[in-house]
């Protein structure tokens, strides 16, 4: 599928959007991981309609799937943790922030995949901008320190295989399906085995909220799945990461959270980045 820069950057900064208010409703929930599970049964059923249209992954994208399922529970728990013990404004550009520089990291050892001169200067200007975004916000606590670091550990595991793994197939939407049936459908077994009358009662409530979330969620990381196989993963990271200054947004004007003036200035840091990203 042919696409030009200009509109393949557009549609991860759509990602980008969609995925800080999805980030905001989990945030917003009384019950965080059941509003996760039922985004992700979303998932789970534009996967499965998927996977009846597309040939399968193949055997070669079957470890793929496998590990980057795993980093997906791991990112699911986590910033479940993170967002009971941090505000969403501090937790999401903490949890973010970490993996531009290490996924161009992994990218490099693992996928062989080096950086031009101007593409690592985007990187490093968008990760310049998201510290400068979080550093007043380290003095926390040490346990949200950690679940949104680790977090930011799990997002690179899963971007980094998902980067190998949609290269391997013809069809990289047929990798998206069976991800995200794989990745579905162990949250909701989860649920199912460990609370499963709380789950149905919150399906009940919140039906609506979450249908819309969990197509706001597929989508999003769909389209930064699939930019994978036609750029490098640590600009489509990088880019997706502008996410951030839409969760500062979403924090203090519909979350009432508060706003200092330090995030305009990292804000225009991401945007330079982003900007010489689209530029190389």
């Amino acid at each position: 599928m042919e696409i030009s820069e200009p509109a393949l950057f557009a549609l991860i900064l759509l990602s980008a959007l969609a995925h800080a208010v999805w980030n905001a409703v989990v945030k917003h929930s009384e019950e965080g991981f059941l509003q996760l599970a039922m985004i992700r049964s979303v998932g789970l059923l534009v996967g499965a309609a998927l996977a009846t249209q597309l040939p399968l992954p193949g055997e070669n994208a079957l470890g793929f799937l496998l590990g980057g399922a795993f980093f997906q529970y791991l990112y699911f728990y986590l910033l479940s943790r993170s967002y009971l013990a941090l505000d969403y404004g501090t937790a999401y550009p903490m949890a973010r922030g970490v993996t531009p520089l290490m996924v161009a990291t992994a990218a490099l050892l693992f996928l062989d995949e080096s950086l031009q001169p101007l593409q690592l200067t985007g990187i490093l200007l968008v990760t310049c901008g998201i510290f400068a975004l979080i550093m007043k916000e380290l003095r926390v606590s040490g346990k949200g320190i950690f679940y949104s670091l680790g977090t930011g550990i799990a997002i690179t595991g899963y971007t980094t295989l998902g980067a190998a793994g949609v290269r391997t197939v013809e069809n990289p939407l047929s990798y998206v399906a069976w991800l995200e049936i794989l990745s579905g459908g162990g949250i909701i077994l989860t649920v199912l085995l460990t609370r499963p009358l709380i789950g149905f009662a919150f399906a009940r409530t919140h039906f609506v909220r979450s249908s819309v979330s969990g197509v706001l969620a597929t989508c999003g990381f769909g389209i930064a799945l699939w930019a994978t196989s036609v750029m490098p993963v640590a600009a489509v990271a990088a880019t997706r990461e502008v996410s951030i200054l839409f969760a500062a947004v979403i924090s203090v004007v519909l979350l009432n959270e508060r706003f200092s003036a330090h995030r305009v200035f990292a804000a225009l840091i991401i945007f330079t980045g982003i900007g010489t990203l689209a530029l190389a």
